[in-house]
This record gives structure tokens, C-alpha cells and sequence, in this order.
């Protein structure tokens, strides 16, 4: 029969045994946990202020019509591009109020053609030469969005000032009958300072 002294010393050691079990177990789970968090450096997701992931499926017609998860939102409006959300964020940051494609105009395209165009930020009480500013972001000359802001501005230069921003080398190709005043991607900080004031 055991004695009371080797009870007790097995009783200790399957103790020590379960601790030493929940020990490993939680420092695997740790590991495990560390591991899932570390993710590649391209693959992170970047901080961008003001702008909010798409993480719902209700928009039926996104911002000019495009599709896919889109870049964010600004005042529950989707952004449709890089280039608009770097605009965003930028003219958020110098107070300059804004708002993403705030109403569609109704533009012809000849005698027969209609369309309906929406500016794609249009600045609030702020203007030049006595009419609204528009900005319309464009990342290549063959984008379609372009014959509209052409047939917009014929139709309704009086009222609005539009400022097309895109890279150098698509600014070369596009007419000057679609801005009253262009800008380089590369010089949007100026831009937005001038506008800031």
C-alpha cells in the first residue's frame, strides 16, 4: 500500500505536469496569433484618413458608373480612383470643403445623344471668376469619362470652372476644350494651396 508521501508527491508532479501543459499550449497560441498578424509589408493596408473601405455590397451604382470595391468613401459618396481619394484626402486636410459627385447634369452629345454627368468634386463656396470649381481627376487620355467633361463644360462653362488634374504625359494628349485650367498629379499640393486660401 502507498504511503501518504507518495500520494502526495504524485499528486504534485501530475500538477506541475498540467501546468507545464497549459504553459506550451499558451505560448503556441501566442505564437500562432503573432503569426497571423505579421503579414507581408506590400500586402498591409495603409492608413488613409477620411476615407473608409467599401466593405458592403448595396452600392448598385457606384461613382461614374465604375465598378468594383472602389477607394473609400467621402461624406457616403464612393471614390472611383487613386487619384480622387489622394485629392480627397489632401483637400481635407487643408480645410478646403468638398463633395464627391453631388448631383448628375444632363449633357448632349450632338442633336441625338444624352448622357448624365456628375462632377466628379466640386468645392463649396469657393470660385473662380465668379463660377463653381470642379475637379475632375483623370489617369489616361482614352478614359470615357472625358467626352463627358467636355460636353459639360461646353454646355455649362458659364457656371463652372473646371480644373482637370492627370500625369504629365496624359495632360500633353488631352484638348483644352475639356479645363479651363490644368494641373500635373505632381503639383496637386500646390494646387490645393492656392484653392486653400
Amino acid at each position: 500500500m502507498p504511503s501518504k508521501t507518495s500520494k502526495a508527491t504524485a499528486k504534485k508532479a501530475k500538477s506541475k505536469a498540467r501546468t507545464a501543459k497549459k504553459a506550451v499550449s499558451t505560448a503556441k497560441a501566442r505564437r500562432s496569433v503573432a503569426a497571423k498578424s505579421k503579414t507581408p509589408p506590400g500586402t498591409r493596408p495603409s492608413y488613409v484618413p477620411r476615407a473608409v473601405s467599401n466593405l458592403d455590397d448595396d452600392d448598385v451604382l457606384m461613382a461614374h458608373g465604375g465598378g468594383g470595391g472602389g477607394f473609400g468613401r467621402c461624406g457616403g459618396r464612393l471614390l472611383s480612383s487613386l487619384l480622387e481619394q489622394q485629392l480627397c484626402n489632401r483637400l481635407g486636410i487643408a480645410g478646403v470643403v468638398h463633395s464627391h459627385s453631388p448631383r448628375h447634369y444632363e449633357i448632349r452629345y450632338g442633336e441625338s445623344q444624352v448622357a448624365a454627368y456628375a462632377p466628379m468634386i466640386v468645392l463649396r463656396g469657393r470660385g473662380r471668376e465668379g463660377k463653381s470649381v470642379v475637379i475632375e481627376a483623370i489617369a489616361e487620355a482614352s478614359a470615357p469619362i472625358l467626352r463627358k467633361v467636355i460636353a459639360f463644360r461646353a454646355q455649362y462653362g458659364q457656371e463652372f470652372y473646371v480644373i482637370l488634374v492627370a500625369p504629365d504625359e496624359v495632360l500633353d494628349e488631352i484638348p483644352v476644350a475639356a479645363y479651363d485650367e490644368s494641373c500635373s498629379s505632381t503639383n496637386v499640393n500646390t494646387l490645393i494651396a492656392r484653392l486653400a486660401e
